[in-house]
């Protein structure tokens, strides 16, 4: 890669937390973490929500989709105070992230609360584990931590996620999105 490829690239997020290992993704995941001033990305999801009233109450409090066979999704992602807002909309019903690195891990944010994230490439996919997790200043113990089955991979030329949740404490399912993403070009972001 040279000359605007190359400057965009080290001034993506993704990129430069990455490193070499961000050349190991499939050129679809790459396009999807180069967001410049903004990028928009649009596509279809299928969305299975949790049954537990205790894994209904977590995916109310953040915002998470409701289930879907299939459904509208827009992400937009724009630069923020060296890091990424995220807005995710599923059937026109937004949620945001905040995602920046912070003592050299990815962190995301959902309104107070911060995970820290074991960022990865392996087998061609972006792996998205939470290590750790705070409210405010407060380091939230091991046990209150959701698990994150999180991926993004290629197929057929796209780009793909494959988001599973699961709740603290009973490993109880809270929300699975997956699906797919194209560039939006020409939308405002």
């Amino acid at each position: 890669m040279s000359g605007a490829g190359a400057t965009q690239a080290r001034d993506a997020l993704f990129a430069r937390f990455l490193g070499e290992s961000f050349g190991a993704l499939p050129q679809a995941v790459r396009d999807g973490h180069m967001i410049g001033d903004g990028l928009r990305l649009s596509g279809r999801a299928r969305v299975t929500r949790g049954p537990t009233p205790w894994a209904r109450l977590i995916a109310a409090v953040f915002g998470f989709p409701k289930a879907s066979d299939e459904v509208e999704v827009v992400v937009t992602m724009r630069p923020k105070d060296g890091g990424e807002l995220w807005e995710r909309r599923f059937a026109g019903k937004p949620f945001w992230s905040f995602l920046k690195v912070r003592e050299g891990r990815m962190t995301e944010r959902f309104g107070p609360l911060t995970f820290t994230l074991d960022l990865h490439v392996a087998d061609g996919r972006l792996h998205y584990p939470v290590l750790a997790g705070r409210a405010g200043p407060l380091p939230l113990p091991r046990w209150m931590l959701p698990v994150s089955v999180a991926s993004e991979y290629a197929k057929d030329g796209r780009f793909h996620f494959d988001v599973r949740l699961k709740a603290p404490l009973t490993g109880a399912l809270i929300v699975h999105y997956e699906g797919w993403l194209v560039p939006d070009p020409g939308q405002p972001v």
